[in-house]
C-alpha cells in the first residue's frame, strides 16, 4: 500500500515530515529552520519519525517504516486479545487487513492515525489482561500521539473501574492515572517551557477555523458527496461496530467485567467519546479526525463477538475477506495522484513543481497549504503554522471572546510565549489565470486559475 500511496501524501502529512526532518537533520523543532514553532499536533509521531530519519536518512521512507511498525503492533495486540477471547487469531488478521485497505485511513498515511490505532489496540489488550500499569503507559502515549485520544484513555479508566473488585478499584484506577501522568506530563512541561505552550497552536487554529456550511457533525456526508465509494467503503465496517456495541449494550449490560464488555467500553465507548470531543470543539471536518473512531469500531466489529461459533467465525471471515477484496480492488484501480479522500487544493507532485519555481533562499507566503511546498522548496515558506507572530492576533481575539475559565487556561498555556518579529515575505503563492502556471487537478477547490508565484508588492 505504501509503495503507491507515498506519492500522494496529503499536505498535513508533509507538515509532520517537515518537523521530523528538521529535528533529525538540524536539531530544530520547527516547520521552517530558524523559526521556532509549535504546530506539530502529534509529538510522539514526530519523535518516532525523527529517530527513523536518523537511522535511514530518508524522511518519506521513514513514514513507511513507521506505518509497517504500527500495523505490526496492531496485529500483535489483536492476536493477544484473540487468544484471551478464545477465538481464532485469523480474526486479528481480518481486522488488520480491514484497517490496511480502509480508504479514509489510507488517506491519513504520514499522519499519526495508524500509530494511534496501534495504541488503541494495545490499550484494549492491556485492559482485557487486567494490567493497569501497562494500560497507564499506553494512555500516556495516546495523549502524546494526539491530545484528543485522551477520550480512549477515559474509556479505559471506566473499564478498569467497572471491572475491578471494590477493594482494588481505587488502587487500579490510581495506577492508570499515575503512570499515564508520568509518561505524558514531562513532554507537556518541556513544551510549555521551551516552546511557549503546552498544547500546540494547532488547537487554537482549528477551533477558530470555519468551513462555511460544513462542520464535523456533517463532515462524512460532505465527503460522501465528493468521494462516494471511498467514504462508503470506509464507513461500512465501522458501522457494523456500532451495531455490535448496541447489541452488547442491550443484552450484556451486566457483563462489563468480561473480555468482550471491556473491549466494548475501550473501543466502542472510546470511539463515541472521541466523536463527542470533536462535536463539542466543532472544528472543520478534516477527514483524519474521523480515523481513530472508525478504526476502533472496525476492531470491535471483528473481535466484539467474544468466543463465536465456528460458523460465525467463518461468516465474519468470509464477509471480511469480500470487503477487503472489494476495497483493495477499488484502491488498485486508482491513479494515486491524490489520496482516495483529500481536501487539498493540489496534489503533492503539483505542489513540488510549484516549489521548484521559487528562487533559492527566497521568502514566500502561502495561500493556505504549507507542508508540501515547505518540504520541497529551498526557501522559507511563511504561514501561520511556521510564523508564530501570526498566533498573537488570533490568541488576542480568542482571549477577548472567552469566558473566565477558558481565558485562564489560555493565559496558563501561553504564559511563556515569546514571539519573534514577523517573517516578511518577498514572494507569494497565488491562483491566477496564467497558462504558464501550475495546473491544479484536484476537484476540491473551485477553479480559480493556475498556481503561480508573484512578488508581494
Amino acid at each position: 500500500m505504501f509503495l503507491t500511496a507515498h506519492r500522494a501524501l496529503i499536505d498535513d502529512a508533509y507538515i509532520t515530515i517537515d518537523y521530523a526532518r528538521n529535528l533529525a537533520q538540524h536539531g530544530q523543532l520547527a516547520l521552517e529552520l530558524g523559526h521556532q514553532s509549535n504546530t506539530a499536533t502529534s509529538p510522539l509521531n514526530v519523535l518516532l519519525l525523527t529517530g527513523l530519519i536518523l537511522l535511514s536518512g530518508a524522511p518519506v521512507i521513514s513514514v513507511g517504516i513507521l506505518l509497517i511498525a504500527s500495523l505490526a503492533a496492531i496485529g500483535a495486540a489483536l492476536s493477544v486479545t484473540c487468544a484471551r477471547l478464545g477465538c481464532s487469531r485469523w480474526l486479528a488478521a481480518v481486522a488488520v487487513s480491514l484497517l490496511v485497505v480502509n480508504p479514509l485511513l489510507v488517506s491519513t498515511i504520514g499522519l499519526e492515525t495508524y500509530l494511534g490505532l496501534a495504541l488503541v489496540a494495545a490499550l484494549g489488550s492491556a485492559v482485557v489482561a487486567r494490567r493497569p500499569v501497562a494500560a497507564g503507559v499506553v494512555c500516556g502515549l495516546l495523549v502524546l500521539t494526539r491530545a484528543d485520544l485522551a477520550a480512549f484513555a477515559l474509556a479505559a479508566l471506566i473499564a478498569v473501574a467497572g471491572s475491578s473488585p471494590a477493594g482494588t478499584r481505587a488502587r487500579r484506577c490510581a495506577q492508570v492515572l499515575g503512570v499515564s501522568s508520568v509518561v505524558a506530563i514531562p513532554w507537556f512541561a518541556a513544551s510549555w517551557w521551551w516552546l511557549g505552550s503546552a498544547v500546540p497552536d494547532t488547537l487554537l487554529f482549528k477551533v477558530s477555523e470555519v468551513w462555511v456550511g460544513n462542520s464535523f457533525a456533517v463532515g462524512l456526508w460532505y465527503y460522501e458527496l465528493g468521494f462516494p465509494l471511498a467514504v462508503g467503503l470506509s464507513v461500512l465496517p465501522a458501522a457494523a461496530g456500532l451495531i455490535v456495541l448496541v447489541v452488547w449494550s442491550a443484552s450484556r449490560a451486566r457483563l462489563v467485567g468480561g473480555p468482550v464488555g471491556l473491549l466494548a467500553v475501550v473501543w466502542g465507548l472510546g470511539a463515541i467519546l472521541h466523536i463527542t470531543v470533536y462535536l463539542l470543539l466543532d472544528p472543520p471536518p478534516y477527514h483524519w479526525y474521523y480515523g481513530p473512531a472508525l478504526g476502533a469500531l472496525i476492531m470491535l466489529t471483528v473481535l466484539g463477538m467474544g468466543r463465536p461459533s465456528f460458523r460465525l467465525q467463518w461468516t465474519v471471515s468470509t464477509l471480511g475477506a469480500l470487503l477487503i477484496a472489494t476495497t483493495a480492488g477499488f484502491l488498485a484501480a486508482r491513479s494515486w495522484a491524490v489520496m482516495p479522500i483529500s481536501s487539498n487544493w493540489a496534489s503533492a507532485s503539483e505542489y513540488a513543481a510549484l516549489a521548484a519555481r521559487v528562487p533559492s533562499g527566497a521568502t514566500v507566503a502561502t495561500f493556505g497549504e504549507v507542508g508540501t511546498v515547505a518540504y520541497f522548496c529551498d526557501c522559507t515558506v511563511v504561514d501561520r503554522l511556521s510564523d508564530r507572530a501570526q498566533v498573537v492576533d488570533l490568541l488576542r481575539a480568542k482571549r477577548s471572546a472567552a469566558g473566565p475559565v477558558l481565558r485562564t487556561l489560555l493565559d496558563w498555556n501561553y504564559l511563556r510565549l515569546k514571539v519573534d518579529p514577523p517573517i516578511h515575505a518577498v514572494y507569494r503563492f497565488a491562483f491566477a489565470e496564467d497558462p504558464t502556471g501550475i495546473h491544479a487537478t484536484t476537484s476540491w477547490r473551485a477553479y480559480a486559475g493556475q498556481m503561480v508565484i508573484r512578488p508581494v508588492n
